[in-house]
């Protein structure tokens, strides 16, 4: 179901797949799809469940209902053929009476999402003893869509901030509808709650959506191999500003505490010498990294580059695309920690 607020379309946790339409791209699968679409996609109904069961190899349609129990055939069928028009899934009819129809993940489209879906599960998420993922973690998926659509994830990604704070956000949410979507969130185990100054109620981002962020990280790689254009990014350098602001509390750097570290993000179209979008960053007292809205002093190790330099150091890794100044331990140190972090399994 789709709500309008505010001029824009808001999902109300299972919408999206829908109004996915295949690409004109030879090589695109899931034309336009935003990254919240894309978590839609994986939350609604059976289709998580349905491309980690293909992931196996391909299944024949009842083999198919019977590797993904919980749900009615019927409901098999109706996502499994969404998959197939959104190009992640290729059905094949096998001649014979009655036909047979065997449905393959599609490679490389249907093979990468699901490899990434498989490597952020194994590292956050919890199995079932026979090794599927509970629905309630997929729904968490369609919860995490609604909260970065809103702008919420961007909004805490510094601080904790009250309903009202955050009902204050270019959204088109009135407060009661934030207050009441805040609530959903903290059930979800997204948001927690504390009681701030004045006895006002305050939401922040748990350890549970920090380690999400690896996953958004590669929704957008696999959005710029697969959806968009061949010379657009996956995420927007505001987007991936966000995701490495979320992500680095989850690091602790003891030998660096007392240190300043600035990041920047270049778009494609920013102008020689800019600055990019800007994330401070300092190493508390305890070691743990703090985001910063503001500056907090005079850097001690910067770290600059554009999204599609970010992308393979949350994913891979991989640090050599992007240029670093004055402490080169303390960025290099700061990525080793994301990345190990990220994808160090601690399911929730």
């Amino acid at each position: 179901m789709t709500r309008t607020a505010g001029g824009r379309a808001m999902t109300t946790g299972l919408s999206g797949i829908d109004d996915l339409q295949p690409s004109e791209r030879d090589d695109a699968c899931v034309a336009g799809a935003s990254t919240a679409e894309v978590l839609h996609l994986l939350s609604a109904g059976a289709t998580g469940a349905i491309l980690m069961a293909l992931g196996e190899g391909p299944l024949r349609t009842k083999t198919l209902t019977e590797q993904v129990p919980g749900y009615a055939p019927r409901t098999i069928y109706r996502y499994a053929g969404k998959l197939a028009e959104l190009e992640i899934v290729e059905r094949e009819e096998e001649p014979g009476v009655p036909s047979k129809v065997v449905h393959t993940l599609s490679d490389p489209c249907g093979t990468e999402l699901y490899n990434l879906v498989n490597r952020f599960a194994d590292a956050s998420l919890t199995r079932l003893p026979d090794g599927r993922i509970d629905a309630h973690a997929w729904a968490s998926l369609g919860l995490l869509a609604d909260m970065w659509e809103a702008g919420m994830v961007e909004e805490l990604s510094c601080e904790g901030r009250s309903p009202t704070d955050l009902a204050r956000g270019h959204h088109g949410l009135s407060y009661h509808q934030v207050n009441r979507r805040a609530g959903l969130f903290k059930t979800g185990g997204l948001l927690e709650e504390w009681q701030g100054p004045g006895r006002r109620r305050c939401y922040g981002l748990t350890e549970k959506t920090r380690r999400k962020m690896g996953l958004i990280a590669g929704i957008a790689r696999w959005r710029h191999h697969h959806v968009v254009a061949e010379d657009e990014e996956g995420m927007t350098a505001e987007e991936m500003a966000t995701v490495l602001r979320v992500a680095l509390p989850l690091v602790k750097l003891p030998e660096h505490r007392g240190k300043c570290l600035q990041l920047s993000v270049l778009s494609e179209d920013d102008a020689a010498g800019s600055e990019g979008e800007t994330i401070w960053a300092e190493v508390t007292d305890d070691g743990t990294i703090q985001s910063c809205a503001e500056q907090p002093a005079d850097p001690d190790g910067w770290g600059r580059g554009s999204v599609r330099h970010w992308i393979p150091i949350l994913l891979d890794g991989k640090i050599d695309r992007v240029l670093v100044g004055d402490d080169a331990g303390l960025l290099a140190n700061a990525v080793d920690g994301l990345y190990e972090t990220l994808w160090t399994p601690q399911p929730f």
